[in-house]
């Protein structure tokens, strides 16, 4: 805590000359150029420009997610250093600065909010089929649990679409074709209707190849949006919006490790990785699962909500009732095992706003309600072991909460918040624990025994939390804000199926920001800094472990559940810079560094071996006397005290460059690059070497030319130039100890991009 304060001050230090020598500099000389533009975010539950709001956020701009072939939640990597999105089967896993979920089966919830339109999406699969016509991209780093409440821990991602717009014809459409057969296309129209009413309608198709060399990894997405705004008068308006999506195609593969043949992509169902796979420790007549292509997702996804916005003159009312229904039915073999899993569920929430400002004080309070049912039906088959767990999952929440910031002078503001949330979470499951014990004497050919262990869970579990944000803010001068905060999180407990103890506690998070936003050079020079210090007590940690699933005479028998236990603590503490320089009108200079030194206090939980021999995690590993399923099994305590968090670069630098070549009346000539470097994380808490992503390089170029009207505009494009193999996602099989399959981002991909505007 103390080198966070000492480092925080120096930087402040440091940037107030800089805040003094910009008072000095004179206006703008050159009549076509103003200077960088100003972005408007809504992250603190208000209109505000990026650069005068007290918290740490990045904004990418929604033509900047088209510009880059952005379709999937798992593209976003490429835009945010702090950022780390990687898919689980048909799930998406959001990790910031370390701070996430292993999430991949019913009873997961992730530890970064993700939000579309300011209602919250609870569901580990909902970040899909959303990107097109977007307004822009916030990213929240650090606890939110004052204005976005619970599971947001490790920040908030929050998607803004384009609104239908009062008295304007227009429209957009964009084309895009590339190797692996890719095929996106998106566009909007706003149409007016009358004075005080506007529709917009939005579409997107995405699809491509698979990446890897079976077809796995490809994707096949539609989706379409309606947005109706209607202003009733001059005080009241209101935005209606119902999206709908299909996710389909083969879904997300993964392949042994260490890799074969090369840096070919050789996808789980390729006979040399079921090759592979079979030889490895136990081999048959142990029961083997042996992956195929015949994996498939067909997921959807229907959400409807309405924004109601009143000026009551002395406050503002912002009004959200939302529903969503999310329909999962996919089966995958990312993992080297069967994952077959039909999951329905809805949730529907309300949130009331009233914001206003009284004098020096400006405030917001307000109300949220959500409630949540999950019915699921998931198969887990590795052949000598399995699962399979039918749950009705129920979830009520509520909340209550108020934040202010008051003007103690024109240049000192300071900031409290406080939020109270109390959660209900209630399942009824019935699991089948299913492990190969023998064979039947005296038969041949050999046929296995494979017990079915039920167990029967009822339980209904309550959190009540109270987290809170102080801040203070100081203007350094016209266009510099020094800034320091110390905000708390959590996220909700978790249940799963088991006869005793089936959930986890809640996790929380204590944040200290130390931060400072400026602008310099006439407006051309954009430089923030943020220090941080997070102290993480209580980490939910998702794997695979012991549960009690039968009581005998001679003690409980414990079997192997995808489990949320809390496992860890941790102290997460680093560095963030952002600058962006645009010297002209015509060159953009863009750089942001992250430095993380993110470490588990202490990381202790129970691995379960079907076969008996220890389980190979990279941390001290000692046998328990505990009793498995079948006579082979064991039970091993694992403690990682002192590990990295997963997903945590210590390093990471995103750097981007975009020139302009005026052509008169041929149009302009745009040229861009970019380039994220990385130094190694792990992927998993096993902490193998085969589960470890080496430092990497991976750049992306875009040449576009612009029609002089600029309602036309041709790109070409190449993504990851170097056609570097990285791994997104890793995971060990349960069935055969040290047999890793890795989950891989796109190779290289390029294309042509036609754009049109009215």
């Amino acid at each position: 805590m103390k080198k966070f304060l000492l480092t925080g001050a120096a930087m402040a230090c440091a940037i107030m000359p800089f805040a003094a020598h910009a008072q000095t500099n004179p206006s703008q000389s050159d009549d076509q150029y103003t200077g960088l533009e100003d972005i408007v975010v809504t992250a603190q539950r208000r209109e505000e420009n990026l650069q005068r709001a007290a918290i740490a956020v990045s904004a990418v701009a929604g033509e900047t997610l088209t510009e880059q072939s952005i379709t999937q939640a798992t593209d976003l990597t490429r835009l945010v250093p702090a950022l780390q999105v990687a898919p689980a089967a048909s799930f998406t896993q959001i990790y910031l600065r370390g701070v996430g979920t292993f999430g991949a089966n019913a009873f997961a919830e992730q530890g970064v909010a993700f939000n579309l339109d300011g209602v919250y999406l609870s569901r580990p699969a909902a970040p899909a089929g959303l990107f097109y016509d977007l307004e822009r991209l916030e990213v929240l780093k650090g606890p939110q649990g004052t204005l976005y409440g619970r599971n947001a821990t490790g920040g908030a991602v929050n998607v803004i679409t384009a609104k239908p717009r009062l008295g304007e014809t227009s429209g957009n459409l964009t084309a895009e074709y590339g190797n692996f057969d890719a095929i996106k296309s998106s566009g909007a129209i706003n149409l007016p209707l009358g004075d005080r009413f506007a529709f917009r309608l939005a579409g997107q198709v995405a699809q491509h190849d698979g990446y890897f060399s079976d077809g796995y990894d490809d994707e096949d997405t539609w989706a379409v949006r309606g947005q109706l705004r209607g202003d009733f008068n001059d005080a009241v308006n209101a935005t209606l919006s119902i999206d709908y999506a299909n996710v389909g195609g083969m879904g997300s593969g993964g392949t042994i490790m260490p890799l074969l043949d090369g840096d070919n992509r050789l996808g789980p169902s390729d006979p040399r990785v079921v090759a592979a796979y079979v030889a490895r420790t136990p081999t048959t007549p142990v029961p083997q699962v042996i992956a195929d292509a015949n994996g498939y997702q067909d997921n959807t996804f229907l959400g409807i909500a309405t924004t109601i916005n009143a000026d009551l003159g002395f406050a503002r009312l912002t009004v959200i009732p939302a529903y969503r229904k999310t329909d999962l039915d996919f089966r995958s073999f990312a993992s080297s095992f069967l994952i077959d899993v039909e999951e329905n569920s809805e949730q529907s929430s309300l949130e009331a706003r009233l914001a206003g400002d009284v004098g020096n004080l400006t405030w917001v309070v307000g109300a949220y309600g959500f409630s949540e049912s999950v019915d699921a039906n998931q198969n887990f088959d590795q052949g000598s072991n399995g699962t399979r767990i039918f749950s009705d999952l129920k979830t009520d929440s509520v909340a209550l909460f108020g934040q202010g910031t008051y003007s103690v002078t024109d240049r000192f503001r300071v900031t409290g918040g406080l939020r109270y949330t109390k959660d209900t979470k209630g399942q009824v499951t019935e699991a089948h624990t299913l492990p190969f014990v023998g064979f039947v004497a005296g038969v041949f050919p050999l046929r296995p025994i494979i017990l079915d262990i039920r167990s029967d869970t009822d339980a209904e579990i309550e959190f009540e939390k109270v987290t809170y944000k102080a801040g203070i803010e100081f203007d350094a001068g016209p266009s510099s804000l020094l800034y320091a905060s110390v905000a708390t999180g959590f996220k909700s407990g978790v249940l799963f199926p088991a006869q005793v103890n089936g959930f986890s506690a809640p996790e929380n998070m204590t944040a200290f920001t130390l931060g400072s936003k400026n602008r310099f050079l006439d407006n051309t020079l954009q430089l923030n800094a943020e220090a941080f210090y997070w102290d993480y007590k209580d980490q939910q940690v998702s794997h695979l472990g012991p549960v009690q699933v039968a009581s005998t005479p001679g003690g409980p028998v414990f079997g192997p559940i995808f489990l949320t236990e809390n496992a860890g603590a941790a102290t997460i503490a680093g560095a963030e810079l952002e600058m962006v320089f645009q010297p002209t009108g015509t060159d953009l200079f863009s750089a942001n560094l992250q430095y993380l030194d993110a470490q588990y206090d202490e990381l202790k939980y129970q691995a379960y071996s079907t076969t008996g021999a220890a389980p190979s995690i990279g941390c001290a590993v000692t046998p328990t006397t505990q009793t498995g399923a079948s006579a082979a099994a064991r039970i091993y305590n694992v403690d990682c005290s002192g590990r990295p968090l997963v997903n945590a670069p210590k390093w990471s630098l995103q750097l981007g460059y975009e020139k302009t070549l005026e052509l008169g009346d041929s149009g302009r000539l745009i040229l861009s690059a970019d380039t994220r470097l990385e130094s190694s994380r792990y992927l998993s808490i096993d902490y193998l070497e085969l589960g470890r992503q080496d430092a990497y390089m991976m750049s992306n170029a875009r040449v576009t030319w612009e029609a002089p009207s600029g309602g036309v505009a041709v790109t070409g494009f190449v993504n990851n130039i170097e056609d570097e193999l990285v791994f997104a996602n890793s995971f060990q099989s349960p069935a055969k100890a040290g047999t890793i399959y890795n989950q891989l981002r796109p190779p290289r991909t390029f294309g042509l991009r036609v754009s049109f505007k009215m």
